[in-house]
């Protein structure tokens, strides 16, 4: 079974459909990151793009309380977060979904002890602004804010057969001051249905 195939499959067992790397995935690639300000966090707090400028990286994160897919990736994204905070990385995740509010954010991230910021995009702006289409859907920042990946986290939904590290080996590169050599990938998770 080829590489597409076998990812198909594994998207239509989890009940989500597989977005595959076209111009529309990689549209964010190059840009300058959307800003956003005062965005409730599940931390009690309100929330900036400020918050992040000094970062030598910054991991942002699109996900929701529901999605098989998102919720399979949650201790990744957790152990991202601890193994890279000493080395000057940031990470934030923004729930864009209509149908869970701050209050399904702080219980998700309570119950989950996430150990990186969750922030509501309670219009959506953000997600607009990068072109988030899944959950999950990450992209990799520079020091300078440019977005230099964007996709998934790694090759593999169940965390068991995982052959490349996307955001890892993307991130390494920006600490390293070297070039991303893969810069997008194939989605699989949620859509996000964006309001008109």
């Amino acid at each position: 079974m080829s590489r597409v195939s076998s990812f198909a499959l594994v998207c239509v067992l989890v009940g989500v459909a597989p977005v595959f790397a076209d111009d529309s995935v990689r549209a964010a690639l190059g840009k300058t990151a959307p800003q956003w300000k005062a965005l409730a966090g599940a931390d009690g707090k309100q929330h900036s793009s400020d918050d992040y400028k000094a970062a030598k990286a910054t991991l942002v994160v699109f996900m929701c309380n529901h999605c098989p897919c998102a919720k399979s990736y949650e201790d990744r994204f957790k152990e991202f977060t601890s193994k890279y905070a000493g080395r000057g990385v940031k990470v934030v995740a923004f729930n864009s979904d209509n149908s869970e509010d701050i209050e399904a954010l702080k219980k998700r991230a309570e119950s989950s002890k996430f150990n990186f910021d969750y922030l509501k995009d309670a219009d959506q702006q953000v997600g607009k602004g990068f072109g988030a289409q899944t959950t999950p859907h990450v992209f990799v920042l520079d020091a300078n804010r440019k977005i230099v990946f964007a996709g998934a986290f790694d090759n593999d939904k169940s965390g068991a057969k995982v052959t490349q590290h996307f955001v890892a080996d993307a991130v390494d590169s920006v600490l390293a001051g070297t070039e991303v050599k893969v810069t997008d990938s194939n989605l699989c998770g949620c859509k996000i249905s964006y309001a008109k």
